[in-house]
């Protein structure tokens, strides 16, 4: 009887010291996915600033985030590529060096054509996180938590977004655009000493699946010209068609279907985003306790679909319009850490980077299309069109689902 205290001991302490190890590792990444979400949206704020300052017109404006946006889409896979050559943490923190320090030279530099390179620098930065974040969250953090470090990562994401702007607004205030880059690109410089510092728990190379550690050679293009992986493409491109959609023309939708004034229609559109940060927390507890995740998501999605068909073809007040949308957020919120651990189950062994990567150029795609798609039905006078047409995406999402794990459940049932 005396002996089982110290059987247990040393399982607690093992238990104990895997938890801390996967808290240490989500928290270094999330640090660093907040600061890239950040620095998308530290530009916006800042460009009346640097017009005036610098005397250039809107479209040069316009230009910078063109630059940084084609940048960051255009080298995910090939930053992918990267992560399974040499690994993600040296990715990570390289790219990472880059972003933050393009982002404090911007305030340093004082013609627009050196500001234009360094936001195409940036971009360059910033299309590293995506493969890097997940194949170091894959292969550092224990199975029954992935799912929980997918949904802190992505809402880290959506807390960078929701800071930058009012943390550069005050930083601009308190004193000056130029300011405002230089601190907050140092503040990520510091980011990548504490990373740097903890190099060892962002090691994929020592993941517990031996598989992960090989790497393809070459591009690797047949790992992702793979059904699944396509499948995946195909979903990710659909969900960003949807979020930015909606994200762009819900007021102006809301304002036209209901004469709502733009206060109320922004209201609107804030319950959805804060819900859909709730339901991406909820979402990483159930996808690490079910095994369907594409189920999770067709539940998700036909859920979200059914309250914004419901907005589009009935007269509600507005408290239940608000509420409504509210519902929908959360249900799109609580599908992205199943779909993150569906492109990890679809990728083959050593390709994860560059899988990861390929999938994600499909949100820079979907971000492409959303405006000129649900702009069409706006114009067409069509405002109960942008949820319908968001709805009738979300259904195309729920097959391409479907479609993965097919793939994903073969071998599984082969080896039965």
């Amino acid at each position: 009887m005396a002996e089982n205290p110290n059987r247990i001991k040393p399982s607690a302490t093992a238990a104990a010291s895997g938890l801390g190890r996967d808290s240490a590792v989500i928290g270094l990444v999330c640090t660093a996915h907040f600061f890239s979400h950040f620095y998308i949206f530290a530009i916006p704020p800042m460009l009346p600033l640097i017009k005036a300052d610098l005397g250039v017109s809107y479209t040069e404006m316009g230009l910078l985030l063109t630059l940084f946006s084609l940048a960051s889409g255009g080298a995910q896979y090939f930053m992918g590529v990267l992560v399974d050559r040499i690994g993600a943490r040296w990715v990570l923190t390289g790219g990472m060096t880059l972003l933050a320090g393009a982002i404090s030279m911007m305030g340093v530099v004082p013609v627009y054509g050196a500001l234009a390179a360094f936001a195409l620098a940036a971009g360059l930065g910033n299309s590293v996180f995506h493969p890097a974040d997940y194949t170091i969250l894959g292969a550092r953090v224990r199975p029954g938590r992935i799912g929980r470090a997918f949904s802190f990562h992505t809402f880290a994401g959506m807390a960078g977004f929701t800071v930058a702007p009012v943390a550069m607004t005050f930083l601009a205030t308190a004193w000056d655009w130029r300011t405002a880059f230089v601190i907050v690109g140092v503040a990520g410089l510091l980011i990548v000493g504490l990373l740097l510092s903890q190099m060892h728990l962002l090691d994929d190379r020592r993941s517990a699946e031996p598989a992960l550690a090989k790497t393809q050679p070459g591009l690797g293009l047949r790992a992702i010209v793979s059904p699944p992986v396509l499948y995946m493409f195909l979903f990710f491109f659909v969900v960003a068609l949807v979020m930015m959609g909606m994200t762009g023309f819900t007021p102006a939708a809301l304002k036209t279907l209901f004469g709502m004034s733009l206060v109320d229609a922004n209201l609107v559109l804030t319950g959805f985003l804060a819900a859909m940060a709730a339901g991406v927390l909820f979402g990483g507890f159930v996808a690490d306790r079910l095994q369907r995740l594409d189920v999770v998501a067709a539940v998700g999605f036909v859920g979200a679909a059914v309250a914004l068909v419901l907005v589009a073809l009935t007269r509600m007040p507005y408290p239940a319009i608000l509420t409504v949308f509210m519902f929908a957020g959360f249900m799109i919120g609580m599908i992205s850490p199943s779909r993150d651990m569906m492109v990890r189950n679809v990728s083959p062994p050593g390709a994860s980077g560059r899988v990861f990567g390929f999938v994600s150029v499909g949100l820079d795609l979907g971000g492409v299309a959303a405006p000129l798609f649900f702009g069409w039905l706006m114009d067409r006078g069509l405002p109960e069109g942008v949820f319908i047409g968001a709805a009738a995406v979300l259904l195309v999402a729920i097959v391409a689902g479907a479609g993965a794990n097919r793939y994903v459940a073969r071998p599984a049932a082969a080896a039965e």
